[in-house]
Parts: C-alpha cells; sequence; structure tokens
C-alpha cells in the first residue's frame, strides 16, 4: 500500500494569505483608502447564499469592506446593468462582483460587459477574460481558478513547469480559465468534458488532475496515476453533506497530494477574490 496523500488544506492556506492581506489592507486604511467590494445579488440562489455570506465574513476579517445590493430574481437585464454601471462609478467602490449562477432569464453575456473593468475583480467581463486566453495581461484572475494555482503552487512536487495535467470540465467559469493558467505555468494540458468519449487514458496519465464537473464521486482512486496531485472543485450536497468529485477516500491512498471537500479549494477561493479586491484599491491611488 502506498503512502497516503498530502492533504492541501485550504483552510490553512486561506489562513495564511488573510494574515498577509490584513497587513496591506491596514497599510492601505492609513493612507485613507478603505478596500470595498459591492456584490450585486439578483434573486436568492440556494448555493450563492452561504458564499456571500462568507465573502462578507471573511473581508471584515481581512480589512475589506463587503456590500452585498440585493436585486428581486425578477429583475431585468437593463436593471442589472444600471446598478453595475452606478458602481462603476462610485469611487468608493474598488471592486465589482455580479453574483452567479444568474436567474434563468437572465443571461450573462448579454450583462458580463457592464461590469466596469477596472473594477472587475473576478474577471468575468469579456475583455478580461480574453487576456485570461493570453495567459497573461489580465488585470484580475477570477476567484476560483486562482484558489486552484495558489494550491498548485503549494502542492508536491511544486512547479508545474514539464508537468502533464488534466482539466475536468470546461466551464467558462472554471475548467477552461484553469486550463489556461497551467497552459501559462507551462504544463501539457488535455481538457475533458462530458462529451469527450471517456476519461481514460487521458486522467491515469497525468500528473495533476484537477476536477471540477459538479458530478459527485466521479473520480476514484484506481482512475489516477500514483502520486498525482488532485485538486478538487467540485460542490454537490448529497444527503445533506457536500461532496466532491473525486472520491476523496480512495483517492486519498493513492494521490500524492489531494484536496478535501469542504475545506479545499472554498476557502482559498474567497481570499483570492479579496485579493484582487485589495489589488484594485492599491490602484486607485
Amino acid at each position: 500500500m502506498g503512502v497516503p496523500a498530502v492533504i492541501l488544506d485550504g483552510r490553512a492556506l486561506a489562513a495564511e494569505l488573510r494574515t498577509e492581506l490584513l497587513a496591506r489592507t491596514t497599510a492601505l486604511r492609513e493612507s485613507g483608502i478603505h478596500p470595498r467590494l459591492a456584490i450585486v445579488f439578483v434573486g436568492k440562489d440556494e448555493s450563492s447564499v452561504a458564499y456571500v455570506r462568507n465573502l462578507v465574513r471573511t473581508g471584515a476579517r481581512a480589512g475589506v469592506d463587503v456590500d452585498v445590493l440585493d436585486l428581486p430574481a425578477g429583475a431585468s437585464a437593463g436593471a442589472v446593468r444600471a446598478a453595475l454601471e452606478a458602481l462603476g462609478r462610485d469611487d468608493a467602490v474598488h471592486g465589482v462582483l455580479l453574483q452567479q449562477p444568474l436567474p434563468p432569464h437572465l443571461a450573462i453575456r448579454e450583462i458580463a460587459d457592464a461590469i466596469p473593468i477596472r473594477k472587475d475583480v473576478d474577471g468575468a467581463h469579456p475583455v478580461n477574460q480574453g487576456q485570461l486566453a493570453f495567459g497573461a495581461g489580465t488585470e484580475f484572475v477570477p476567484a476560483p481558478p486562482a484558489a486552484v494555482i495558489l494550491l498548485l503552487e503549494r502542492s508536491p512536487p511544486g512547479p508545474l513547469r514539464g508537468r502533464t495535467a488534466e482539466m475536468i470540465g470546461r466551464s467558462p467559469v472554471v475548467g477552461a480559465p484553469v486550463a489556461m493558467l497551467m497552459l501559462a505555468h507551462d504544463a501539457t494540458v488535455t481538457v475533458l468534458h462530458k462529451e469527450s468519449p471517456g476519461l481514460q487514458p487521458y486522467v491515469r496519465m497525468a500528473d495533476v488532475v484537477v476536477a471540477a464537473t459538479g458530478v459527485p464521486g466521479l473520480i476514484g482512486g484506481a482512475d489516477i496515476k500514483p502520486g498525482a496531485t488532485v485538486i478538487d472543485v467540485g460542490t454537490t450536497v448529497v444527503d445533506g453533506d457536500l461532496k466532491g468529485d473525486v472520491d476523496y477516500e480512495s483517492a486519498l491512498a493513492v494521490a500524492g497530494a489531494i484536496t478535501p471537500v469542504p475545506g479545499g479549494v472554498g476557502p482559498v477561493t474567497n481570499i483570492a477574490l479579496l485579493r484582487n479586491v485589495v489589488k484594485a484599491a492599491a490602484s486607485s491611488r
């Protein structure tokens, strides 16, 4: 039997990064700049309520003020755009986040260009997404992909350069940007998605596996290469428990390093977003 995997503790990393962030926000506040994030929240999507609540709480601990602008679930695209544009004109606001998912009648593609580019701390504006495709140059890396890279940078055996990586999932929120960021770090990247004929032999050949499908237990220990680094972005509630895309117990005995669910990518995502807010605040001087 192999050695159990190193557990990539997202909570511990988030605490470390939050301490660093607090030092930066304290310095900004002493200079008269109070970092502020505004979240436009349309409706009350169940999966988003806890995330927004955690952002408010984490922001308070890191020295970032977080305001939530609640819009009714039936708000029109025009109303959402108007709210985003107004926040763009507000000099007291440094970061603007349009919380997703949106209600079914709203399409992000019809709204995202109204997010102020210099305040687009989650990288959702089409211009920032386009710059991300170059692997560099984007003002703000979206928070979940940034969290994945932060965890990978701190996992054994370290740098991504020259390693084979498998991205399972191609969503514009996680899968596609993570794949582009891993390419920018000189990994050899393959992307699998729901139309792919199968997971193998690709997953078993990968040094790094990132899963973001929302299919609980999709990847088991037998599916991965011994010693691989496994980053599980999936979060699905099953019988009241939060489950990832990876069968954690079986993968733990095979992988070299692995993130748990919960306690892996999630806590780092919040800090990654707040780091972007502080970056925007610092550049507003």
